[in-house]
C-alpha cells in the first residue's frame, strides 16, 4: 500500500470509527488495516488512535493529521478524476439510497435509462425509508423528499412534490364528502409513519391556513400502501400525488378538497460535499434534474 492509500485508510479510520468497517470500504482484512495504520504511525513517530476493544477515536495527533489530510485528499482524488473525465467515459459504481416506494416505483426506470446510456457505470441502489448516513455508510447519492435538515450535504432540488387527499367512491357514499379541512377530523385518515408529523395535516387557501389533527384505525409506513387502503375503501389518505397516479386514473379514488393546497415538499438530490465530484455523480444527478418534471 502507499502513502496515498494510507492515507486514505486513515481516514476512513477516523470517519467510521472502526477498523472493520474501514478495511471493508477500502476492500483489505481488518488485520491488513491495523498493520498498515501501525505502519504509518511508526513512519510519523505519532500514535493516530486511541483503541480498545471496544471503540476507536483519533488522539491529538490523529486530530490534527485529519485537519490537513482530509482537503488535501479531497484535491488529489479531484485532480485525479478530473483527468480521467477528461479522457473517459463516466464508469465505477455509483452507490445510490432512496425511499421504499418512491425508488421502487419512480427511480427505478431512470435508473435503467441511466445504465442503458452509459454502461460503463454499475449501480448499487439501497432502498430504505429511513435517514441514511451517507457518508459513513458509504452512498454517492440520496434522493429525499421533504424538508431537509440543516447538513452538510450539498441538496440540488429536483421537482416540487405535490400531496393529494384520497378517498374511494364506496367510502365518501358510506362517510360523506368533506367539504374543509376542519372536518377531516370526524373521518377515519388511512395514517403513514413516514411522514414528520403523521397525525397533522396542513392546509392553505389563499390567506387561510389549517391545521387538523386527525385519527383513523390502521397506520402503516408507505405512500404506495396508503393509497391501497383509501381504494379499498378503509379511510382518507393523504398521500404523494406521484403515488396515486394509477389509482387516480382509473378511478378506485378521488381526489378531495382539491382547491386547498397541502403541505409543500419536494424531491432532491443530496451527495456529500466535496470540491470535485465524481463524473458519474455529476452525470447522475444531472440526468436526475432533466427527467423529472415540474411537479410529481
Amino acid at each position: 500500500m502507499d502513502r496515498i492509500d494510507a492515507l486514505r485508510l486513515f481516514c476512513s479510520v477516523a470517519e467510521l470509527g472502526s477498523f472493520t468497517k474501514a478495511a471493508d470500504r477500502e476492500g483489505m482484512t481488518p488485520g491488513a488495516a491495523s498493520k498498515q495504520i501501525t505502519a504509518l504511525e511508526e513512519r510519523l513517530q505519532a500514535r493516530l488512535f486511541e483503541r480498545t476493544t471496544r471503540s476507536v477515536r483519533l488522539t491529538d495527533a490523529g486530530e490534527a493529521l485529519l485537519d490537513r489530510v482530509r482537503p488535501w485528499l479531497a484535491e488529489y482524488d479531484g485532480l485525479e478524476q478530473g483527468v480521467a473525465d477528461a479522457r473517459s467515459a463516466p464508469a465505477g459504481v455509483l452507490r445510490v439510497a432512496a425511499p421504499v416506494d418512491f425508488g421502487a416505483r419512480r427511480l427505478m426506470p431512470l435508473i435503467t435509462q441511466f445504465m442503458t446510456d452509459w454502461p460503463g457505470v454499475e449501480v448499487r441502489l439501497s432502498l430504505a425509508d429511513r435517514m441514511v448516513d451517507l457518508v459513513n455508510e458509504g452512498f454517492d447519492v440520496g434522493i429525499r423528499i421533504g424538508n431537509l435538515p440543516d447538513s452538510a450535504l450539498i441538496a440540488k432540488r429536483l421537482a416540487p412534490a405535490s400531496m393529494a387527499v384520497l378517498a374511494s367512491p364506496d367510502y365518501l357514499a358510506r362517510a360523506g364528502t368533506p367539504r374543509h379541512p376542519a372536518e377531516l377530523a370526524q373521518h377515519e385518515i388511512v395514517i403513514d409513519r413516514n411522514k414528520p408529523a403523521p397525525q397533522l395535516l396542513k392546509f392553505l387557501q389563499g390567506e387561510d391556513e389549517v391545521e387538523v389533527r386527525v385519527n383513523g384505525r390502521l397506520s402503516l409506513n408507505g405512500a404506495i400502501a396508503a393509497v391501497s387502503a383509501a381504494s379499498a375503501g378503509v379511510g382518507i389518505a393523504c398521500s404523494p400525488r406521484w403515488a396515486a397516479e394509477d389509482a387516480l386514473a382509473e378511478g378506485r379514488v378521488v381526489e378531495i378538497l382539491a382547491d386547498w393546497d397541502t403541505e409543500h415538499r419536494f424531491l432532491w438530490a443530496v451527495f456529500p460535499s466535496s470540491r470535485y465530484l465524481a463524473h458519474r455523480v455529476r452525470l447522475f444527478v444531472d440526468f436526475l434534474a432533466e427527467q423529472f418534471p415540474e411537479r410529481i
